[in-house]
């Protein structure tokens, strides 16, 4: 496996753990933002907990974690009174619950796949996504990149200035053509219902993403289905805010996003 660099996979495992343990060891009321990297890159945390006098955790890894894998890691440690915003990217909704970077992490990290392989679908056609993967993220540049990312104590990036790479020769995010109520959707849903019998709230929101088109129809069916009353395009990001995806922010994005999100959570609280 010389031939494979599984940094990336390496730095997702961190981020969780991290992540995981910052819940963990937190004793009071909190609130906390999951999604993939769109979250990680967009909404700066750190400047959240002093506007909430509150402490409030960024839980955004990546979106090919699935999102059942990443709260096996998080869920236990939601207690009464937290609140959970759901900021989830497009993918999240279409990707199976327990995706290709999860199953990376416990194939090539753990060596528990035979543990796990029930959660997994076409397994052959992750562990090929996952060694595409660890040879194409293995790049000088996406190392350095990796590096050079300030993780606050919050868990949030902080200090991507600029642009790395030009937003209109991003590969675009792929839409379904029809809607159809995936596994992970239904999966949401009941993540959400359980919650809510726990006394802990929760917000679900459109995501951080740059896009020049969006499939419009199937997203109105999509937040329908889901109660989602809120702007597809709430988060949208301007050109000048991306920083190296569709769905990562850089510091300007980060701060007229982490704004808006304040102006939505105090209207709700009333201030």
């Amino acid at each position: 496996m010389s031939f494979f660099n599984f940094d990336s996979i390496k730095n997702m495992e961190r981020l969780l753990l991290k992540k995981q343990m910052m819940l963990k060891n937190c004793q009071e009321t909190k609130t906390v933002i999951f999604g993939g990297s769109s979250v990680l890159h967009g909404f700066n945390t750190e400047f959240l907990t002093e506007a909430f006098r509150q402490p409030t955790y960024n839980l955004g890894v990546n979106v090919g974690l699935g999102f059942r894998y990443a709260m096996d890691y998080f869920e236990p440690h939601l207690n009464p009174g937290d609140h959970v915003i759901l900021p989830l990217e497009f993918n999240q909704y279409t990707n199976p619950p327990y995706y290709v970077f999860g199953f990376a992490i416990d194939t090539f990290l753990r060596q528990r796949i035979w543990m796990t392989r029930k959660n997994y679908h076409q397994k052959g056609k992750l562990l090929l996504i996952s060694l595409k993967h660890a040879k194409t993220s293995a790049t000088a540049e996406k190392m350095k990149r990796r590096q050079a990312a300030e993780l606050a104590e919050s868990g949030c990036y902080l200090g991507l200035s600029g642009q790395i790479r030009n937003p209109e020769a991003l590969k675009q995010i792929p839409f379904p053509r029809e809607f159809q109520e995936t596994l992970t959707a239904v999966e949401i849903k009941n993540f959400r219902q359980r919650l809510m019998f726990q006394g802990i709230k929760t917000t679900l929101l459109p995501p951080v993403f740059f896009a020049n088109q969006t499939n419009e129809v199937y997203l109105d069916r999509l937040y329908h289905a889901l109660n989602m009353p809120y702007d597809t395009n709430l988060f949208r990001l301007k050109k000048e805010e991306v920083y190296d995806s569709v769905y990562h922010a850089n510091a300007l994005g980060q701060d007229r996003v982490t704004n808006a999100l304040l102006e939505i959570l105090e209207i709700r609280r009333g201030r």
